[in-house]
């Protein structure tokens, strides 16, 4: 794909992103109206969200190995559309099971999504180049849960909590669309070390993904270790946003507004974090390779505290106290979110180019699973104990064991970039060969 039409494609994946990942967040600042119609509890609405996140990764699976053998293209138009339609449908639900189902739906799309564009991605960019694209991803991620939050709290208000559904589902048909007719599906291989120049010349890359390879993915160390800090440092992410503005709204004196403004300064200090954190990152991955999990991990930590420290900040009295919660929120949130797009690049950098759409399925199950759970753990341990702020400050503490097994890939990934750079020389004799 020419570099011009590469740029184009890269912002309409971009805004596709965040659109589609605001449906994930539309329901947050309208919990108690929600609550009120149906009947139901917190409890109830960690379960909804669980299974918008669960059963997207699940299905995520299948997408990615579809990723990995067929036309990303139009895989990533259907992810899109099963995604925003049933989005749209949930602004007219009357009952929670259908509510339930809707967004079920919903999350099988974004599921879906994630596998594909970096699949898409990790064949469009070469490797000294997608830390920064991989920067760019994932802040429009956490642009999508802002914007979803922003819609949802301001309109909410005066429009209900049904018609934000409507709001951020339509825009992304006529950006899939323009997607579609606009971008090239990327030659498999086309940016990797020594395969892809032979790519160039006109060579074929014939590694085909297999069924079988799954397990495969499991041999590679740095994989392991990134699963395991994905379940654990997304169970903070899982609970923590999702009930955030509820939370300020009961325990710190906040009006909704207020409390979303709140939500605001966590959501810059993310999308400063994400973005700063890939491009640190990626500097520090052309020093050497073992700084940018060394950085992750360190940085995942120090927002443990710092994130403990927001949570608890005593009921805002009068503007100062609000303005230095607010900075607290965002610093806490930008040390904690660095990690995110380096996990990205790490796994592109280390995963064969058939196999980025497995791997990036089963991270994103592994990080699905951690805000699954860690919304339905809020909500369920609230519920039990009848206090919001303990489930927050119980979430929070799960970035600190996730902060140290990130240290580990310090020394599995160095080791295992090699091993990839063997293996596509090793492809390339074969392809001269054939």
């Amino acid at each position: 794909m020419k570099k011009g039409r590469a740029r184009v494609v890269l912002f309409l994946m971009l805004f596709m992103m965040v659109f589609l990942n605001a449906d994930q967040m539309v329901m947050s600042p309208n919990i108690g109206e929600i609550e009120a119609e149906f009947g139901i509890t917190k409890a109830d609405i960690g379960l909804i969200q669980g299974s918008f996140t669960i059963v997207g990764a699940l299905i995520s699976l299948a997408w990615g190995f579809m990723a990995d053998k067929y036309n990303r293209k139009l895989l990533l138009l259907l992810s899109v559309l099963v995604g925003e339609i049933p989005c749209f449908l949930s602004a007219f639900v009357q009952t929670f099971p259908q509510l339930f189902i809707t967004r079920a739906l919903t999350g099988i799309g974004v599921g879906a999504l994630f596998p594909v564009v970096f699949s898409f991605a990790g064949d469009t960019f070469k490797e000294s180049q997608r830390a920064k694209v991989n920067a760019f991803l994932s802040t429009a991620i956490s642009l999508g849960a802002i914007v979803g939050m922003v819609i949802a709290g301001f309109t909410g208000s005066t429009l209900g909590w049904r018609a934000p559904f409507i709001i951020v589902s339509l825009p992304n048909i006529f950006l899939v669309l323009a997607f579609y007719f606009l971008a090239d599906e990327p030659r498999r291989g086309a940016a990797e070390v020594a395969v892809g120049d032979l790519i160039d010349q006109g060579y074929v890359y014939r590694s085909r993904a297999r069924l079988s390879d799954y397990l495969n993915l499991f041999r590679v160390k740095t994989n392991l270790v990134l699963f395991v800090q994905g379940i654990l440092g997304t169970i903070p992410w899982g609970a923590i946003p999702y009930y955030l503005v509820n939370y300020f709204e009961t325990s710190k004196n906040l009006s909704k507004e207020s409390a979303t403004l709140i939500f605001i300064f966590f959501g810059i200090g993310n999308v400063i974090g994400i973005f700063s954190g890939g491009l640190l990152g990626g500097w520090l991955y052309k020093k050497k390779p073992s700084y940018m999990p060394l950085f992750s991990g360190v940085t995942t930590i120090i927002g443990t505290f710092v994130a403990l420290a927001a949570l608890n900040f005593p009921p805002v009295e009068g503007p100062g106290a609000f303005l230095m919660l607010g900075l607290l929120g965002m610093v806490a949130s930008a040390t904690a979110s660095m990690t995110g797009p380096n996990m990205k690049t790490m796994l592109m950098n280390i995963n064969e180019p058939e196999s980025r759409g497995r791997i990036f399925s089963v991270f994103n199950l592994t990080d699905s699973l951690g805000t699954g759970v860690g919304q339905f753990f809020a909500g369920t341990l609230a519920t039990a104990v009848g206090s919001l702020g303990v489930a927050m400050n119980v979430s929070a503490i799960f970035w600190l064991p996730c902060g140290l097994i990130l240290l580990i890939a310090a020394l599995t990934f160095p080791k295992d970039i090699l091993r990839l750079h063997n293996r596509m020389r090793e492809v390339a004799i074969g392809m001269k060969r054939s």
